[in-house]
């Protein structure tokens, strides 16, 4: 059993007025605040040894006074200013409790005064500063190295006294166990990460161009969504809750993230495709065979060049697969704020490196940077600079499994329950193929025919065995056969009798046998509709996507995971 912390420091944001024209901490965050204020009190076993010392305004400062009292705690209030100027400043709200919230705490805990504790105080905003040091004093003389609740969003404050100033006092250099710092900021999706009901996830294979075949695809799974809802605005968004994407799947995952609807992602991809793949470079003698500025441009429209990881507009939960080329390693990123590098303890590193922050469009664009076709793109991560690629090149250019794990796991933060009857996976594929090269002979392996063809083939061999995986530990409702071997595994026992999770994988068959079934008789054009660049083959591959969403029967594939 461990000691109960000696002295436990609480500062951080005061609630919103109503006219604060940019969020900070509303009031409808004050629920998941003191929620998680109780959980860092309970973890560090706060009770009657211990003394809680804060500020008393409203927000941060009450709610630790509060739940410290529940707890049987000593709480020492520390006011800046005489109690009737302090609670006119810095605790009323129109239309709240927070006044009478403030009367009650100082009636059960000790009150001490700047003005008694150094005489003469600052006439202007420098004596919330001045404050901050004076607490901070008060906590050390108590315990020198006290533990820590901040309610901070990791901003610079408006003004002296802030809750930055008072963590730079702290002098903390990296997270530290007795230091909780609670982000209040409000996030459309954070209420998905709950374990509330069974969750439905998606995941997005990568394939470049052949995107125009899996939008079909999800524009299919849309409209039946809506259909068996009412609903006629219904977005993907509404029904998933966590949205994973690979390559081009980055692009779409993100989209439908936002909340956009499938025609929209459609439109907006059918003007991507034909603008950054309008133009060859000289091919081999640079670093790529396209220019990457109008990629860059176009992701920076369509999702806004200010927006972030963590970006409060995101409604559902989102992965995105990327390579880092520095470190040769795969580096999913997620937004999911109970993540080890997206929780609010990263503010303590200097400079901060909270994935969260990071810019939205350049990560889409770093999973996207298909070697060969684009150069890598550079992140700025903290102190850090590094290459990435396409998420193509690593094991999961289809990211189903990596997704079940990362929602899964707890080492990633949320740890939902498995089951057959608890998480629904859709899978939705670029297209695929076996035999592309039936005429193949050794001598027409060369350098420039790799340089071609490696980043599909990667993406193929990746995409093959996750979709091979998750059917062998999940139970298959939807599939094409893998090969004539292992066959499609449809509505078998896992690999331990269980189920793990409900499977769903729709794609699209590419082979010259199906193209040919399709209509397609001209070989070259066969060859051309599976590259990743085939941006005068978009109106095919939607024809092929439309086709293969035909196989989409929500009754039978979302059985169980469509009520509420």
């Amino acid at each position: 059993m461990s000691t109960p912390p000696k002295v436990v420091l609480a500062s951080g944001h005061v609630v919103d007025t109503p006219d604060r024209p940019t969020p900070r901490f509303p009031p409808d965050q004050v629920p998941r605040v003191t929620a998680q204020v109780r959980d860092a009190l309970q973890r560090w076993e706060v009770g009657p040894s211990t003394t809680v010392v804060t500020g008393g305004a409203r927000g941060a400062d009450l709610i630790v006074a509060e739940e410290g009292l529940a707890r049987g705690a000593l709480v020492i209030i520390c006011l800046a200013l005489p109690q009737d100027e302090f609670e006119r400043r810095s605790v009323e709200l129109p239309d709240s409790d927070w006044a009478s919230r403030f009367r009650k705490v100082l009636e059960a805990a000790e009150v001490r005064l700047l003005s008694d504790a150094i005489g003469a105080v600052p006439d202007d905003d420098e004596v919330f500063a001045v404050t901050n040091r004076w607490m901070v004093e008060v906590a050390r003389a108590l315990d020198p190295r006290p533990h820590a609740v901040i309610v901070w969003d990791g901003k610079e404050g408006g003004g002296p006294g802030g809750t930055r100033d008072l963590v730079q006092r702290l002098d903390v250099d990296r997270p530290e166990p007795r230091i909780r710092v609670i982000d209040p900021t409000p996030r459309a999706y954070e209420a998905r990460q709950a374990v509330d009901r069974p969750k439905r996830l998606l995941a997005l294979d990568g394939g470049g161009l052949r995107g125009a075949l899996s939008l079909e695809i999800l524009a299919a799974v849309e409209a039946g969504l809506r259909d068996r809802y009412g609903r006629r605005d219904l977005v993907l968004a509404d029904y998933f809750d966590y949205v994973a994407g690979t390559s081009t799947g980055a692009i779409i995952a993100t989209a439908l993230a936002l909340g956009h609807p499938v025609d929209e992602v459609r439109r907006r991809f059918e003007s991507l495709g034909r603008k950054v793949f309008a133009k060859r470079l000289l091919p081999l003698r640079l670093q790529a065979l396209y220019k990457d500025t109008p990629l860059r441009r176009e992701l920076d429209d369509f999702f806004g060049a200010g927006r972030t990881l963590g970006d409060p507009e995101l409604r559902t939960l989102l992965l995105v697969v990327m390579h880092n080329t520095v470190t040769d390693s795969p580096w999913p990123l997620s937004n999911c704020t109970l993540a080890k590098y997206n929780r609010a303890d990263r503010f303590l590193v200097a400079p901060p490196d909270r994935n969260l922050d990071i810019p939205l469009a350049p990560l889409v664009r770093a999973s996207t940077a298909a070697p060969i076709y684009f150069k890598p793109q550079t992140l700025q991560v903290g102190s850090h600079t590094f290459l990435y690629q396409d998420g193509g090149v690593t094991p999961f250019n289809n990211p189903a499994l990596l997704l079940v794990l990362v929602a899964t796991l707890p080492e990633y933060g949320l740890g939902w329950p498995v089951g057959q009857d608890q998480l629904l996976v859709v899978s939705v594929g670029t297209g695929s193929a076996a035999a592309v090269h039936p005429e193949l002979r050794r001598g027409k392996v060369t350098l420039a025919f790799n340089a071609r063809n490696l980043p599909a083939v990667f993406m193929n061999g990746a995409a093959v065995s996750q979709d091979l995986l998750c059917r062998s530990l999940g139970r298959c409702r939807a599939g094409r056969p893998i090969d004539r071997e292992f066959g499609a595994r449809l509505d078998a026992p896992g690999l331990s009798g269980d189920n793990l999770f409900t499977y769903v994988r729709y794609d699209a068959d590419l082979s010259d046998e199906a193209l040919q079934a399709f209509g397609i008789q001209d070989p070259k054009r066969r060859k051309r509709v599976r590259k990743l660049d085939a941006v005068d083959e978009i109106p095919l591959l939607q024809e092929l996507g439309r086709s293969a969403a035909g196989g989409v029967d929500l009754d039978r594939h979302f059985a169980g995971f469509l009520d509420g």
